[in-house]
This record gives C-alpha cells, sequence and structure tokens, in this order.
C-alpha cells in the first residue's frame, strides 16, 4: 500500500471521528438515556480556573525511640480525633507513672527470673520419684528460654546457675534429666567459656553414662546432644573424652536401636575423624575396631540415609591423608568393604545423591585402587 494511500485513509478516519463528536453533541440536548463521555484536554499550567493544588499535612517522622513512638502515634491517629485542634504535649505525672507501669508489666528482668528459677532448684535434690516434678519442670523451661543467648549464658554461670546441674542429671525424674542435658547443650554450644566451666564441675562423665545406660530415649539423645557441643571445637574435651572412656560410648550408641542416637554419634564421629591434625584420635579409633563396625553396619543395610551418609563420611576421615593404619583395616578381606561400596555407589547414583557418591567414588579409589595395581603397603 502507497504512502499516499494510507495518509487518506488516516485522513478520512481523523473525519470520520470529528463527524461523530459533532452528532454526539447535538444529542445531548436531547432526552436521551446514553450519557456522553467528557475527555477534557489538559489544563495549561496558568489556567485561572485549576483549583490550586491541595498541600499535604506533614507527615510524621519515623520514630527512633519511645518518646518519638508516642509522638508518632498521636500525630499519625490525629484526624481520627474530635475535631478541634490537638497538639503534642510532654505525659503529665500520672500518665507518665501509667505508662511505666504497663511497660514494666511485659518486661521480663531475665537475672532475676534465672535467680528464681535456680532457687527453686536448689531443692530438686529432695524430689522422691513419686512426688510431682511438675514446677521444677517448668523453671528448667524457664532457664531454656533465655541461655541460648551467649551473654545470657555466661552470666548464668556467674550467678551460680552451674551448681543445679549435678542434683538435676542425678534426679529420679526423666523429665528433669532431660531438659538440664538440653541446658547445657545451649549453654556450650559454640561458648569456650561454658565448655570450660562444664567440664570443671565434672559433668562429661555424667552425660556419657546417661549417654550409655538412661532409662529414657529422650535423656539419652539430649545426653549426647550436650557431649557434642561440649566436644566441638575444645581440644581440652577430648581428653575428657579419653579419660571417660567416651569414644567407646560413641560407638556402642552406633550400634544402638534409638535411630536418633545413631544419627547422633555417626555425625559426631565423623565431625570428629574430619577435623586437622587428628592423627591421634584416627589411632585411637581404629584401634579401637571403628573400621570393623562401621563396614559391618554399612554392610546390614537398613540405615538411615542420615546415618549411612555420616557413617561414610567417617570413612572417608580416617583414611584422608593416606592415613594408613585406617586404610590397612578398611582392606581387610573379611569386612568385603569394596563390595559394600560399589553396592552403594550404585544405589546413590540411581537416588541421584550426588555429595554421597563422590565419597563413595573418592574412598574405593583411595582404599582401594593401589592395592589393585600391586601397590599395597
Amino acid at each position: 500500500m502507497g504512502a499516499s494511500q494510507t495518509r487518506k485513509i488516516n485522513e478520512d478516519s481523523m473525519s470520520s471521528n470529528n463527524s461523530r463528536t459533532n452528532n454526539n453533541a447535538d444529542n445531548s440536548s436531547g432526552q436521551s438515556n446514553m450519557r456522553p463521555l467528557s475527555i477534557q484536554a489538559a489544563r495549561p499550567r496558568n489556567d485561572p480556573n485549576q483549583p490550586p493544588p491541595r498541600i499535604l499535612e506533614q507527615q510524621p517522622r519515623q520514630p527512633s525511640n519511645l518518646q518519638g513512638l508516642l509522638r508518632f502515634a498521636m500525630e499519625a491517629t490525629r484526624s481520627e480525633d474530635a475535631p478541634h485542634s490537638s497538639q503534642f504535649q510532654p505525659l503529665d505525672e500520672e500518665r507518665k507513672k501509667f505508662l511505666d507501669e504497663a511497660l514494666s508489666s511485659i518486661t521480663v528482668n531475665v537475672i532475676e527470673e534465672l535467680q528464681k528459677a535456680i532457687k527453686l532448684l536448689t531443692g530438686v535434690g529432695e524430689l522422691q520419684p513419686g512426688d510431682d516434678p511438675s514446677e521444677y519442670e517448668v523453671a528448667l523451661e524457664r532457664i531454656a528460654d533465655f541461655v541460648d543467648n551467649i551473654d545470657i549464658a555466661n552470666d548464668f554461670y556467674k550467678i551460680g546457675g552451674f551448681s543445679i546441674f549435678g542434683p538435676c542429671l542425678n534426679s529420679p525424674h526423666s523429665n528433669i534429666r532431660w531438659r538440664t542435658a538440653d541446658i547445657i547443650a545451649e549453654l556450650t554450644q559454640n561458648n569456650p567459656f561454658c565448655q570450660e566451666k562444664v567440664l570443671e564441675i565434672g559433668a562429661m562423665p555424667i552425660l556419657l553414662n546417661m549417654v550409655d545406660s538412661d532409662p529414657s530415649e529422650q535423656a539419652r539423645i539430649k545426653a549426647l546432644y550436650a557431649v557434642s557441643c561440649l566436644v566441638r571445637e575444645n581440644p581440652i574435651s577430648l581428653r575428657h573424652m579419653d579419660v571417660n572412656d567416651g569414644y567407646s560410648v560413641l560407638l556402642r550408641a552406633i550400634q544402638s536401636p534409638v535411630e536418633k542416637l545413631q544419627i547422633k554419634s555417626a555425625f559426631l564421629l565423623s565431625s570428629l575423624c574430619n577435623k586437622d591434625n587428628s592423627d591421634n584420635l584416627k589411632a585411637t579409633l581404629v584401634r579401637m575396631g571403628l573400621v570393623e563396625q562401621i563396614a559391618g553396619l554399612l554392610a546390614m543395610g537398613g540405615l538411615l540415609p542420615d546415618t549411612r551418609e555420616h557413617l561414610l563420611r567417617v570413612l572417608y576421615g580416617l583414611t584422608c591423608n593416606n592415613y594408613f593404619p585406617a586404610l590397612r583395616e578398611c582392606r581387610r578381606p573379611e569386612l568385603c568393604l569394596k563390595a559394600t561400596l560399589e553396592r552403594y555407589l550404585k544405589e546413590l547414583k540411581a537416588e541421584e545423591s550426588v555429595d554421597e557418591v563422590d565419597v563413595c567414588n573418592e574412598l574405593l579409589d583411595r582404599i582401594f585402587s593401589e592395592r589393585d595395581n600391586g601397590q599395597d603397603r
């Protein structure tokens, strides 16, 4: 289509539009039910008929303190008040007193609350098996609400809070024992100061004994959680583990029918074996038969995915840097570890567990490739 023809179509369209506009204007004087569409062009800025722009009222400034918050609330709700002018005024003494009391009612003095709980728990040693322990449980829950903060955890020690641990961990009531172990875990997680103080009061052997033989599953799980928080990133705690035969406790926990104990003990051993400069620990664990135990568990199958992953990572840590005592143990023919790893490799590929596939491949290469080439040391 040519340019002249396009221009003509546009002109005809404009003429038609103008015609329709004039017709609508004529019809507007009649008794028509149709309401004409009113389209007005923008008025020029100097149009005297245009009303002046409405100036918005000054918005209240965002508060940064309590006084500012009160002012903000009053200014923001002024339009909802009676139609008389209001001015911000300082609080009189009566209103100030009321506000202070209201704020005090919703504010907690943490140290005071901890001291109340400690005072109550000093009597936990007198609690008999048939007594109701609920008030002591509430006190322990109150402590647990606060001590996950590292500063409050340290203050808890300074006000004598650690004195409750011995009686509470030895209570005949399992709900008191596991809640106390949980508090110790919260106190010591990534907190060297509290780790040191808990070790000083001799809590490690009590916790390990709970992991090994407490009749309550929940108490055993929480005790192992506390042990894990105590030993992480704390070389001194490893000596306490060694002296109190803690590694034997972990090895028995791996074989426990309690699944959470399996997972937590395998995770802790994995963390310890994969640390730098851990050859002394590796020697202890290999000598205690950890490789044989892990090979047996993996060969049985039916493990939870988390347990399986952590056990593979224990082997990875033990054999890291070609640590020969662990490699030699892994190569024992009666353990059938190569066949087990190859089976897991197929299963993990089917599950698309990329990280574990990498671990299996690395273990097979690290442990068995040199032997297959006739280069076993």
